[in-house]
């Protein structure tokens, strides 16, 4: 973990959690952000919520968000975390990428709810505590859900979103 460290000065240190990212490769990774091309349709124009003053990204709507959990997620970070936290992102947007697919397998969906805790269990190992909430254990359910329903894409609500604030 990130426990404290004391210096040789006397002074307690904190050293950095496994998953920051180091100031000087945010400018690079917004950067490949801005440089995003998406085909028509597919995602908004989220280079248009990148602030480089801030360092951050900001307004994007919830499909530009599932854009990014599902494909941008572990092609925007690899280099830039440890392996370990790497990897865990990438099975996280592999198990979403599964979920959301136009066609999925029963064999899909019952690896994918044996596989889950097993990967909220490490990612519980790699973040602080308090960024577990109840909504990330949600995604225990959410490939039962996927078993019972059917296919993900015949309940979402992008289509009506995106209608909605185009008028």
């Amino acid at each position: 973990m990130y426990y404290l460290v004391l210096k040789p000065n006397g002074q307690w240190h904190r050293p950095r959690a496994p998953f920051c990212i180091d100031k000087d490769d945010k400018p690079i990774i917004l950067e490949w952000f801005k440089a995003l091309k998406f085909p028509d349709g597919y995602a908004a124009n989220i280079k248009r919520g990148v602030n480089p003053q801030m360092k951050k990204i900001l307004g994007l709507k919830s499909h530009d968000y599932h854009v990014f959990m599902e494909c941008l997620l572990p092609v925007a970070f690899r280099g830039f975390l440890p392996e370990n936290v790497w990897l865990c992102l990438a099975k996280l947007s592999y198990f979403y990428r599964q979920l959301c697919a136009r066609q999925i397998t029963k064999n899909v969906v019952l690896a994918s709810e044996q596989n889950i805790p097993i990967l909220i269990c490490k990612l519980e190992k790699i973040s602080h505590p308090g960024f577990f909430n109840p909504m990330q254990h949600l995604m225990v359910h959410l490939a039962e859900e996927v078993r019972l329903g059917g296919p993900v894409q015949y309940r979402w609500m992008y289509p009506i979103e995106r209608y909605i604030f185009k008028l």
